[in-house]
């Protein structure tokens, strides 16, 4: 468990909070989204949760090790992975294979375990037709499947994605998504992603918001796209699905109020005979 205590978080020159009061906790297999507008603190409150950022006052706790605890930091960032933003940044080997046994590498793995996990990998996430090519060379969908599949060989408890989507093509969204999707349904793991686009946050069971430092929301997707004036003021959307399920439901089609992504919306119009 991440137990996030009363964080607060400045930075140094900066007036205003970046974090003010937070407090949460995740559990092992939680799909959770965090959303909010731009400069909310969607991602300084992902950095905390493995170390990256220290808070300024509050304490943040995975699985009774406090991040400030520099003897407990390696183990926590073992135990959280991160995925950043642009894959590229940390993206350091010469092939694919080698990316994913990088960070086994530095934990000491013997090396029949290692084979055994980056086969795994590869075959999981679809790159074994990549093994033996350069990461910088990829498509922005390719590289962000070998950035998942390197942190993934480390078998963290918790998985921290920072936008992962938010710089990829349709068919690179698509492709993260699916693993984002696959994860979710692994209780083994706890997957967090930050996230503007409401289509994402509909697929998290859980979605935290931010506004200006502050934790305004913390319950489910669909609760959240109920209100459309909390949505305006904390500079959301309501995903399209939803929009369209309304306007078929003026015209006398029946479909369900859970629906929130266009998958769901297909089923649900092709089951309808009206």
């Amino acid at each position: 468990m991440i137990e996030v205590q009363d964080v607060c978080l400045t930075y140094q020159g900066a007036e205003a909070r970046a974090l003010s009061n937070v407090g949460l906790t995740i559990q092992l297999g939680e799909s959770i989204a965090i959303a909010g507008a731009s400069g909310s603190g969607k991602t300084t409150l992902l950095r905390l949760l493995n170390g990256l950022r220290l808070p300024t006052s509050g304490r943040v706790v995975v699985d009774g090790m406090d991040t400030e605890d520099e003897q407990q930091v390696w183990e926590i960032r073992r135990r959280v992975g991160y995925i950043f933003q642009n894959p590229d940044n940390q993206l350091v080997s010469t092939t694919v294979e080698r990316e994913i046994a990088f960070g086994m590498e530095n934990l000491g793995l013997d090396r029949a375990s290692m084979r055994e996990r980056v086969e795994d990998m590869l075959a999981k996430l679809s790159l074994e037709s990549l093994r033996d090519r350069p990461p910088h060379h990829l498509s922005g969908g390719e590289k962000q499947r070998v950035a998942v599949a390197a942190v993934l060989a480390m078998r963290p408890a918790y998985l921290l994605l920072d936008e992962p989507t938010s710089l990829l093509d349709a068919l690179g969204r698509r492709e993260v998504l699916s693993i984002i999707a696959g994860l979710a349904e692994d209780s083994s793991c706890a997957v967090i992603h930050v996230t503007q686009f409401p289509e994402e946050i509909a697929l998290a069971e859980r979605v935290l918001v931010l506004e200006a430092g502050s934790l305004v929301f913390d319950g489910c997707p669909l609760d959240l796209f109920s209100s459309a004036s909390d949505l305006k003021r904390w500079g959301l959307m309501r995903p399209a699905a939803m929009a369209i399920a309304d306007e078929l439901r003026a015209d006398g089609r029946v479909v369900p109020r859970s629906v929130a992504t266009l998958d769901e919306l297909a089923l649900a119009v092709s089951g309808d005979d009206g």
